[in-house]
């Protein structure tokens, strides 16, 4: 079988990446019919829809002989010719560390995601070839495997909770928009993701990373997983949706005393003392202190927790912050760094904040 050709087209990291289609060799379109298929890969993503589809194979019968799984060692990987930088720039390390082992239907969503923000120039030769349009492409920033993210998250008409699916979806987007305080369009821009970084107290740069993942799972109470990108990560998302569900207060809005790390009695509203420091345990502390009781320590309300117990106000917790705490909550000190990650000292807090 004759190698795949092509000439290499993407541009520095950050500037737009393009793609440019390959020249299949006679020989493998003869044998092929037009079109070469992985052994194993299913020729159609599930619930990828139909137009998306079509266009997508048109792209990739022109990037790589329609070979979802192709590695020739250009430096582009996958039916659609990824580049190391821009699979992982659009999330797809979460899937694999390289297109062309992840499945068609991850490529075509990782795709779609570059197709938002670059739109059909990302593949100036072959998208042309295809017709590709952001429309028919089914561009959008939120894409998932299996379809983008429409159809996931939806609420039932009764109750107006989300359906803990895992699929971030536009329903989720919009709680999740509720609880950050932002508009709700079921969208997530630049300015939400910063929004939602201050919120969690990530670097408030506008790009979903390991850091704000990590962060916005440390705030629903979830230990990080090292996922990169939690609209992508199942584990992740049903956690999101499950906290949201349970009555994560909108960021304007006081919060109800609603349990301990995920729950409450009904009858006292006491916290749960299971030494878990979750949302409400930092809800029913940021009301000790005096700063909004909004379920995630910003830097400021870390100064602020710092001055109540007598701790250097620097807005990052340590053994200093710690040994304060646990002596205002009549503890001695147990040389930890951070009362968060601590069972005993959670505990202790939370029969605090309860008496």
């Amino acid at each position: 079988m004759s190698a795949l050709h092509r000439t290499p087209t993407h541009r520095a990291d950050g500037s737009p990446v393009y793609f440019r289609g390959v020249r299949v060799a006679p020989k493998v379109a003869a044998a092929t019919g037009g079109a070469v298929v992985a052994a194993g890969l299913s020729v159609a993503g599930a619930g990828v829809a139909s137009a998306e589809q079509s266009v997508w194979d048109k792209v990739a019968q022109c990037e790589s002989g329609g070979n979802w799984s192709i590695n020739t060692g250009n430096g582009y990987y996958g039916g659609l010719q990824f580049s190391s930088s821009t699979w992982k720039a659009f999330g797809g390390t979460a899937y694999a560390a390289t297109a062309n082992t992840a499945s068609k239907a991850e490529q075509i969503a990782v795709a779609q995601r570059t197709l938002a923000q670059q739109g059909p120039g990302a593949w100036p030769t072959c998208g042309q070839r295809a017709g590709l349009t952001k429309a028919n492409g089914g561009a959008d920033a939120n894409a998932q495997p299996g379809g983008s993210s429409s159809g996931g998250s939806s609420a039932p008409s009764t109750s107006g909770d989300l359906v803990v699916d895992g699929k971030f979806g536009p329903a989720t987007t919009r709680a999740l928009e509720k609880w950050i305080g932002v508009s709700q369009n079921g969208s997530l821009s630049t300015g939400d993701i910063k929004a939602l970084q201050s919120k969690v107290g990530a670097k408030a740069d506008g790009k979903i990373g390991s850091e704000t993942t990590a962060k916005l799972r440390a705030a629903i109470g979830q230990k990080s997983n090292g996922a990169w990108d939690f609209r992508s990560d199942s584990s992740s998302v049903t956690a999101l949706q499950r906290f949201l569900n349970s009555g994560a207060p909108a960021a304007s809005t006081p919060a109800p005393s609603t349990g301990g790390s995920t729950g409450s009695s009904s009858s006292a509203g006491k916290l749960v003392v299971d030494g878990k420091f979750g949302p409400a345990t930092t809800r029913s502390l940021q009301s000790w202190i005096g700063v909004t009781a909004d379920g995630s320590l910003s830097t400021s309300d870390i100064k602020a927790l710092q001055s109540k117990v007598g701790a250097k106000a620097d807005g990052k917790i340590g053994s200093e912050t710690t040994a304060k705490l646990r002596a205002a909550i009549g503890q001695k000190s147990n040389g930890v760094w951070d009362f968060r990650t601590n069972y005993a000292t959670v505990k202790a807090l939370q029969q605090y904040l309860n008496g």
